[in-house]
């Protein structure tokens, strides 16, 4: 039974509200307070009872998030037994028949008359019904076959002054229902129960006016049956004729307005009526005691100007609905009701609205507070339903009693005695387990309570769920160790633990080794089956590493394709420690030369391993993990799918690799960099074009092949300086020829790097040469490889498109030394193939070599491209190249690659 005061959440005095509930809090009270509101609302505006109680209904099941309910109103039978009738319910029926059922009564409102039943229990004793295990509950009476199933059951009987009037049953709320929903649904249940004596008033005023306007022409004959009735409803009623004048009125409406019968009896008009209240001050000075958006309306004092519905206070502070109604024969019939209770209730809620968002820096998930003896018992405030136990559970044990999963005997023994010494303590991680298993954290605060005696009574705390910030702490720590895609150690990891390694070296005995794994050819994987294949070799790869060694051991992927095994306490003979760690890296390459299933087909792998041994602190982790790659690149060197441990001599080619990275730095940016040009000429001699070939020229070593310094560069990086400053000085030079009659219509080669190609802003920097030089782009033609475009063919072919447009031409070096495809050849937009100088080299000695130059020759006079035989060096090959159809060659045989001849 709802209680005659609204409730609000307790804070315990003297502690700490949690900001992070507060607004939860705030927004449940305020959701009440919006319930509450829009019912009385509707109920003013609309005289539809069934949509109200619906809405009630709604925001019940929204509050509570019981799954089902109901909202009815408390009837008597003939006999003096209390029965129900249903304003609104749930639709839960679950066959035909039910539906059917449900159709044919829900509309005028089901009847439940048994009172052997839960809410029969509530309706015979006038108290909140709770079960939350309705099925070993003897009040129960059971549900038909294939009713929803029902968990727990809330009914609550509402009374309207000592009379039972309403009733609400709410079933299924997660986690069952407590004393603390009663409470908090208490201002809604009461204004439920003014609803409804609000509805059978209603109903009663409705049954009167009804009265009067049937019965208008016989009124003089059945005043007196009239007035008897008027008399009986709890709302005061006014009715005027058309001239305005008061024909009928009730006692309540001489109770409400404290009018002297003496002038109603007088049959005033309604403005004699109103200037008597102005008068007397009901409304108040300048009308302040009427509802701001009516006060300039009810001024004026014409009855047809004032609003059909307003509120206003009488002088002693009782607050009025007034509803005016006009009858179709021009007469009037005004209603007053007195809402006080309801407009009370609403300002509470307000009042505590604004209490719960003053407290929200002070707030905190929930509160708890324990006897003298630790032993719980009382919780307020909300918990995290993942979090909390039922209280049934908690109440009555000590925090040992229920446990924790990170909390030793030891651990219990230093909280209970800091407990029995009386002392505060602040932020006690426990972890716990939910039934099905699930872990949780919660944070726990306390302090002793005292009485005015100080005789302690007991603790009070707050609680708080940090499960989503330990979860956040471990994957924080996760992500900064650990490879998301394999699941293994990092770098950061890696680093750390040889550091730790190499740091114990002189405290132990045994020898430490690093394996530096790096997969053959994983490139070649992702770039023509696409980065997830590459991804799931990966992980796979982690898989058998990890099956190869010790769980002691580490097993890291420092990125792309490159692993690292770490392995500690080997043998403290080196001979058997290295013998050790071979064992390891053949077992290991055994493992990753069986065949992966990836992307539903075999997929063969290799590895290249790189081994070295470390002992003492006289090498740093750094170099221990240089010594181990500089091996692994050995062991590519050495043909791959093999292992090698580190040779020092290594290091002295690697040093000067250092070295000569450095000096070709120094010389882009000083100009030691310079062009030279090879002649390409028709089937005259007559040079048509160069290409263009850079050179280094340093100061010490002399002039440095491109074999050595173009490899290094594509490796650094310096590949896009470099060429850059290739294509600048080669559009440069096509400049200057243009001066010149016999120069003007050469055509320059560039060489474009697979690096260079594929920078985003290489069409754009292509363009902004050509403009800012002044080159004719006719004459100019980038030379590509077929290792280059194979990879992302579209974006080349955009590339290209782009260029081409512009005048830029393409030609297609060492064609038939790569990967060769017509389907990607007829969809490129080239304009030349130049023969690789591998096949021209022996096409006289080679019927293979022969026919391979007959077939791209044929080739490509099929697809209307031009070809250039590159490294013809003798008359024979120029003899046979041209019998086979070549107009254009190359090399040494017409001229070697030089400076130009100022």
């Amino acid at each position: 039974m709802t209680s005659g005061t609204s409730t609000s959440v307790p804070a315990v005095p003297g502690a700490a509200v949690d900001p992070a509930i507060v607004p939860a809090m705030v927004a449940r009270q305020n959701r009440m307070l919006q319930a509450i509101s829009a019912a009385q609302s509707l109920a003013m505006q609309s005289g539809d009872a069934r949509a109200v109680f619906d809405g009630l209904l709604a925001e019940l099941l929204a509050l509570t998030q019981a799954g089902y309910g109901f909202i009815g109103e408390v009837l008597y039978s003939d006999g003096g037994q209390p029965f129900l009738k249903t304003h609104a319910i749930t639709n839960i029926a679950w066959d035909e028949p039910t539906r059917a059922l449900y159709a044919q009564h829900a509309p005028g409102g089901m009847v439940f008359s048994n009172l052997n039943s839960l809410f029969g229990a509530a309706l015979v004793t006038r108290r909140p019904v709770i079960a939350n295990d309705p099925a070993t509950d003897p009040r129960r009476c059971g549900t038909p076959p294939g009713h929803p199933p029902l968990n727990a059951f809330l009914g609550i009987p509402i009374e309207h002054g000592q009379a039972l009037v309403a009733m609400v049953g709410l079933a299924n709320q997660p986690g069952g229902f407590r004393q603390e929903d009663v409470d908090f649904l208490d201002p809604l249940c009461k204004t439920i129960g003014q609803l409804v004596q609000a509805r059978r008033g209603e109903q009663q005023r409705q049954r009167a006016l009804d009265e009067l306007e049937r019965t208008a022409a016989l009124l003089a004959q059945r005043t007196d049956a009239l007035k008897t009735t008027l008399d009986s409803v709890s709302q005061g009623i006014v009715m005027l004729d058309r001239d305005g004048r008061v024909t009928v009125h009730n006692r309540r409406v001489v109770e409400l307005l404290d009018l002297p019968e003496s002038l109603l009896a007088k049959q005033p008009t309604f403005d004699e009526v109103f200037q008597f209240q102005v008068a007397r001050g009901d409304f108040g000075d300048n009308f302040e005691l009427v509802d701001s958006s009516s006060r300039k309306s009810m001024s004026v004092g014409d009855l047809a100007s004032q609003p059909g519905s307003y509120l206003r206070r009488t002088p002693t502070g009782r607050v009025l609905q007034v509803v005016t109604r006009h009858l179709p024969d021009g007469g009037v019939v005004r209603t007053y009701a007195d809402v006080t209770e309801q407009q009370e209730v609403h300002r509470k809620l307000r009042d505590n609205e604004l209490r719960f968002r003053s407290l929200t820096q002070l707030s905190s998930d929930w509160y708890w507070l324990q006897d003298e003896n630790f032993r719980f018992i009382k919780f307020e405030g909300e918990r995290e339903q993942k979090t909390r136990r039922l209280e049934a559970v908690d109440l009555g044990q000590t925090r040992w009693e229920i446990g924790a999963e990170n909390m030793t005997a030891d651990d219990w023994d230093v909280h209970r005695r800091a407990l029995e010494a009386h002392q505060a303590f602040r932020e006690l991680e426990l972890e716990r387990r939910t039934s099905d298993g699930n872990t949780y954290w919660i944070s726990i605060s306390g302090e002793p309570i005292f009485d005015e005696d100080e005789v302690f009574r007991g603790y009070r705390g707050i609680g708080c769920d940090i499960t989503s910030r330990k979860l956040a702490e471990a994957q924080i720590e996760r992500l900064a160790f650990y490879v998301a895609l394999t699941g293994l150690a990092n770098r950061r990891l890696l680093y750390d633990r040889l550091q730790h390694a190499v740091a114990a070296g002189a405290r132990r005995t045994g020898h430490g080794g690093l394996l530096f794994i790096d997969l053959d050819n994983f490139k070649a994987l992702n770039d023509t089956q696409g980065h997830h294949v590459g991804d799931e070799l990966l992980k796979q790869v982690a898989a058998r590493l990890t099956q190869c060694v010790r769980q002691t051991d580490t097993v890291a992927r420092l990125g792309g394709d490159e692993f690292v095994v770490m392995l500690d306490e080997l043998s403290e003979q080196g001979a058997e420690a290295a013998a050790q760690l071979e064992a390891i890296g053949r077992k290991i390459l055994a493992s990753l030369n069986q065949p992966f299933e990836v992307a539903r087909q075999a997929h063969h792998s290799s590895p290249s391993i790189g081994v070295t041994l470390f002992h003492d602190q006289s090498e740093s982790a750094d170099e221990l993990l240089k010594r181990a790659d500089l091996a692994m690149y050995q062991a590519k060197a050495a043909g791959r799918n093999t292992l090698r441990f580190f040779d020092p001599e290594m290091q002295a080619v690697v040093t000067d690799r250092a070295k000569l990275e450095v000096d070709l730095r120094h010389g882009l940016a000083h100009g030691e960099l310079l062009l030279h040009y090879q002649p390409v000429v028709d089937a005259l001699g007559q040079t048509t074009g160069v290409e263009a070939l850079a050179r280094w020229q340093h100061p010490s070593r002399g002039l440095v092949p491109p074999a050595q310094f173009i490899p290094l560069a594509e490796q650094t990086g310096l590949i896009l300086p470099l060429g850059q400053w290739v294509l600048e000085v080669a559009c440069a030079q096509l400049v200057a020829w243009s001066a010149h009659a016999l120069t003007r219509s050469w055509t320059m080669a560039v060489n474009v790097s697979a690096r260079q190609f594929r920078h985003a802003d290489f069409v754009q920097q292509v363009l902004n040469t050509l403009r800012n030089t002044g080159a004719n782009p006719y004459r100019l033609k980038l030379e590509l490889t077929e290792s280059l475009l194979v990879s992302d063919v579209d974006d080349a072919i955009a590339k290209m498109s782009e260029l081409r447009s512009m005048g830029v031409r393409f030609s297609l070096d060492d064609f038939g030394t790569g990967y060769s495809s017509l389907s990607y050849l007829q969809r490129l937009p080239l304009d030349q193939l130049k023969i690789d100088q591998s096949f021209v080299r022996d096409v006289l000695k080679s019927a293979n070599d022969a026919a391979i130059v007959r077939t791209i020759l044929s080739l490509a006079q099929s697809m209307d491209l031009a070809v250039v035989a590159e490294g013809v060096e003798t008359r024979g090959q120029h003899e046979f190249l041209a019998q086979c159809g070549c107009k254009a060659f190359q090399g040494y045989l017409f001229g070697r690659p030089a400076p130009l001849v100022v």
